[in-house]
Order: C-alpha cells, then sequence, then structure tokens
C-alpha cells in the first residue's frame, strides 16, 4: 500500500496491488474528494447544524468558514505535504475543525486525547511534529508554548486569512495517527489514509443505513479511532454530530434528547448508563433510533430495554483502530440475527482464520491501517497478502462472523484500551516494587477497571496514593492509572520460564490486603 507524507512511511505487509486496484474499481477508493464533505454540504445545507458541544451549536456553513480560516492559520505556520501537526484534543468543535483544517493543508494529523500524560506527548514529538495545537491549559501543563497554537475559536487561527483555494490531498497519503495499546509496553501509532478512514466510515453508514436526516451522539474521545470514523461518517454526509467531552449519564442524556440524537456508538458501557439512566428518569421515548454494538455485549436487561421500550435497533460491528468497522449487521437482518454474531463483513472485506495457529483472525480490506509507526511491530502484525493479524479469535461461517476471545493483554476502560505491558513496565520501575502485574475487573461504571497485583519490599508501608503519585509522576496518563491494588506477601506465580502468570493471579480469590481509588470505597 503506498503512503507518503511527514511520519515515516511504515515498512507494512502492502495489500496486492491487483486488490486495491479492485477497491479503486469498486468505488471504495479515491471515489471522493474532501471538498465532497464539509464545503459541498455547506453550500447545499448552510443552515443545517453540523456541530453541537457544551458551548453551543455549529451550522455546515459556519463550520466551511472556520475550517477554511484554520487552513489558512496552519498553512501561514508551514503546515502542508510533508509536515505533521500534533492535536491534542478535547472532544469540542475546535478539535474537529484543527483536524479538518490539518487534513486539508495535505499534513498528517497525529492525534492525542486531552487526558494524556507527559509520557504520551513527549512519545508523540519525536514524529517530527512542527506545530502543536491544544487548549491553552495544555500547552501550559506540558511546555509547549515555543511550537504550539493555542485551541480556542478556530477562526483565531486564521489570523484574519481564509485559505478555500487548498489543493486535494492525497486520499492515499498518511493523514491521521491514532495511538493504541495491545501487547506491546508503549501504545502503537497506528496511521490511516483518507482512504482508509473513508472506507471505514462509509461500512458504518451501510450498517446504520445513515442519512443527513441523522445525528450522532459521540462521547469516544477524537483523537480515538471511533472519533475520527463518526466525524468522517457524519459530516461527509451533511449529518450532525453531537459532541460529549464530559460525559455524565443524567446530563448527557438531557443533551442526546434536546438535539435530537438518532444514532449512537462507542464504548458499551456509556450506551447502557445512558439506558439505565432512561430507565430510572420512567422515559417512554427517546429520538434513538439505532445504536451500535461492538466488543463487550451490552447486558440483555439493559438491550431489551432499549429494543423493547424505545424501539432502538441493535447494529452490531467488529472492528480495531487498525481494521476500523470491518464488520457488521446487515440492513436486512431481522431479530435475533442482528445481535447473534459480529455481523458480515463489509464492502471489499476479507476474513479468514489462521489455521496455522490457534484460529486468530485475519482481516484486509479497504480500511486496512497503513501500518505502525514502529517497524519492530509490523514485523509481527501481518502475513503475506496483506492480511492483519488482529489478535482476536473467531470464526467464520456462511459468511457471517463470530468473535469468540482475544489473545491481546487490554483492559478496556469505558471503550479506552489500556496495554497490561504497558502498565507492568511502569509499575516495575518504581522504587521498592518487587514484582508486579495489571489485569481486569468487570465495573458497572466503566466495563472493566485496572487492577494491580504487587509485592513489594514492606507491605505495610503501601499507600494507594504513593504509588499512583509516582506514575503520575512517570508520566502515565490519568484514564490509564490502576483503581485497585492487591498487595501480595508471596512471590506471583511464573512459568518454568520464568514469565508472571497474569492470569493465575487475576484467578487467586485468597484474601489479601487490597487499596482501592476513591470511587471504590
Amino acid at each position: 500500500m503506498q503512503s507518503s507524507g511527514a511520519v515515516p512511511v511504515p515498512q507494512a505487509v502492502p495489500i496486492p496491488e491487483a486488490v486495491q486496484q479492485r477497491y479503486v474499481a469498486d468505488g471504495l477508493w479515491d471515489d471522493v474528494a474532501l471538498r465532497d464533505g464539509i464545503e459541498a454540504w455547506a453550500a447545499r445545507t448552510p443552515d443545517r447544524v453540523a456541530l453541537v458541544d457544551n458551548a453551543g451549536t455549529c451550522g455546515y456553513a459556519e463550520l466551511a468558514a472556520r475550517v477554511a480560516g484554520a487552513v489558512g492559520g496552519l498553512r501561514d505556520r508551514g503546515i502542508g505535504p510533508g509536515k505533521a501537526a500534533l492535536v491534542l484534543a478535547p472532544l469540542d468543535m475546535p478539535s474537529v475543525v484543527a483536524y479538518a483544517a490539518t487534513v486539508r493543508t495535505g499534513a498528517t494529523a497525529v492525534m492525542l486525547d486531552r487526558r494524556v500524560g507527559r509520557a504520551d506527548v513527549e512519545h508523540a514529538l519525536t514524529l517530527g511534529v512542527q506545530l502543536v495545537v491544544a487548549p491553552q491549559a495544555l500547552v501550559e501543563q506540558f511546555g509547549l508554548a515555543a511550537i504550539s497554537v493555542p485551541l480556542a475559536t478556530p477562526i483565531e487561527l486564521a489570523d484574519g486569512r481564509v485559505d478555500r483555494d487548498w489543493t486535494e490531498p492525497d486520499p492515499r497519503a498518511t493523514a491521521a495517527v491514532v495511538f493504541t495499546s495491545g501487547t506491546t509496553s508503549r501504545p502503537k501509532g497506528v496511521l490511516h489514509s483518507l482512504n482508509t478512514l473513508r472506507s471505514g466510515a462509509r461500512s458504518m453508514a451501510d450498517a446504520f443505513d445513515l442519512t443527513a436526516d441523522d445525528n450522532a451522539f459521540l462521547s469516544t474521545p477524537l483523537a480515538s479511532i471511533t472519533g475520527l470514523l463518526q466525524t468522517h461518517l457524519m459530516l461527509d454526509r451533511g449529518a450532525g454530530l453531537i459532541l460529549e467531552d464530559r460525559f455524565d449519564p443524567a446530563s448527557s442524556l438531557e443533551r442526546l434528547r434536546r438535539h435530537g440524537a438518532t444514532v449512537i456508538g462507542g464504548a458499551p458501557i456509556i450506551v447502557e448508563q445512558l439506558f439505565r439512566r432512561a430507565d430510572a428518569e420512567g422515559l417512554t421515548s427517546l429520538p434513538l433510533r439505532a445504536m451500535a454494538l461492538g466488543g463487550t455485549m451490552i447486558p440483555r436487561a439493559v438491550l431489551e430495554i432499549a429494543v423493547e421500550r424505545y424501539g432502538i435497533l441493535p447494529v452490531r460491528m467488529y472492528g480495531a483502530s487498525e481494521i476500523p468497522s470491518a464488520t457488521g449487521t446487515l440492513p436486512t437482518d431481522q431479530g435475533i440475527a442482528r445481535i447473534s454474531d459480529d455481523g458480515a463483513p463489509a464492502r471489499g472485506v476479507e476474513v479468514r482464520v489462521d489455521d496455522n495457529g490457534p484460529g486468530e483472525l485475519l482481516v484486509r480490506g479497504p480500511m486496512r491501517f497503513l501500518g505502525y509507526l514502529d517497524d519492530d511491530d509490523n514485523r509481527s502484525a501481518f502475513v503475506a497478502g496483506g492480511w492483519f493479524r488482529t489478535g482476536d479469535l473467531g470464526q467464520v461461517e456462511n459468511g457471517r462472523l463470530t468473535v469468540t476471545g482475544r489473545l491481546k493483554d487490554v483492559v478496556a476502560r469505558k471503550g479506552m484500551k489500556i496495554s497490561l505491558a504497558e502498565i507492568d513496565e511502569a509499575v516495575n520501575a518504581l522504587p521498592g516494587i518487587e514484582e508486579a502485574t495489571a489485569y481486569g475487573r468487570p465495573d458497572e461504571e466503566t466495563g472493566e477497571r485496572l487492577v494491580l497485583a504487587v509485592r513489594v519490599r514492606d507491605p505495610g508501608s503501601v499507600a494507594f496514593g504513593d504509588i499512583i503519585g509516582q506514575l503520575r509522576t512517570r508520566g502515565l496518563a490519568t484514564w490509564k492509572l490502576p483503581e485497585q491494588i492487591v498487595i501480595w506477601d508471596d512471590p506471583l506465580p511464573r512459568t518454568e520460564s520464568g514469565k508472571i502468570q497474569r492470569q493465575a493471579v487475576a484467578d487467586d480469590v485468597r484474601p489479601r490486603r487490597t487499596l482501592y481509588a476513591d470511587r471504590l470505597q
């Protein structure tokens, strides 16, 4: 797969040229321009609400003007093809404008969520970033003033100059970098082009049967693959996007209703909490018509409330940062068929099981990412023919996918994946820690919570705040911090080769001193 851009071109196993040409012939690649999105809809439906955040609303004409202003501001600062801009993004209008403007300059948007730690920012800055676009508070927090522009009202970025005459970027070039946690001890940089992002958004649109009349409720970070996909999903099609940066079941449900959200996706725990709140308030109707389910299944009792009380259509999807929206429910599916498996492959997508291993799912398709930033990650991520090794177990029968498990060591907290290897490495480097390992536990509020098992030199002196404080000092993001610490007096179980047996630690039920975050006490 060819790519160019500000960040190094990964040495990933390419999808065969004949398959790429099939994507083009089938209208899955190189078929639309960026101007066919926000700019075209600004001309057709200028007053249609495009974005909603906690600060207000923005119609398509205003959004197009803000994006054009931000393009001018970025280009004045040297951002264009062959360059990269780091966007430290809250889930709000200015961040969406900054992303949309960056890709329109032909540069690469390196995306990080506002809740990142110092270590995440320092890693992103090694990618040759020329400019940081961030809220002033984060500029100050991370000492980025020398290379940053504040993410205030987007039009200010232009210093008065509006640029509507930008050249359409190469849709196969590296357009965005998102970071995902997997089996490695540091987040992986995942490279996507406009082609791959829009292909993932297209398959989601097909599953939702989306129209320009829809409004999506988004509470997943813009800097995640789900956030970027839903941005393209809605704004490329003239629909509306409701941004919820700080989720709260009561206030978020009120905003969802007030702004007429018709579709919702993202972390299952968010959807679950919204429906529980609606049930507690005794609501008999919601504007939602469809909801996407992925990863952890919503409990059946909550699903029944959604379907039977509110008539919301469930849409099951499977994907990852590397292969977003690879499979999904078909619009023709009825009844239990909509949630009994992970759907059928999207247009152009192929799924098979690796017969040479434990049944790992292999996927390739028009939304397959370009590769990882670190070529060490690429070496084990692909097999011949451009197939991506998902790290998930599953089976394909009668053209339908069923995911049965996962090989990767991650915890999904409110849909945000935390690498257990990353946590292990950070904790084992702390003074006084003899050995440690992290694992997940079910949690009604977050879906999963991160638990840390530690053996220390002086068990009686261990305090929750001390360990958390040291992890913060090392630059670990707040959302990656453990919320439960279990103190072991005896050695953690290990294999014959000396590797800690994470599952054996998690399965241990003997009474042990346990420390909790405030919300769990």
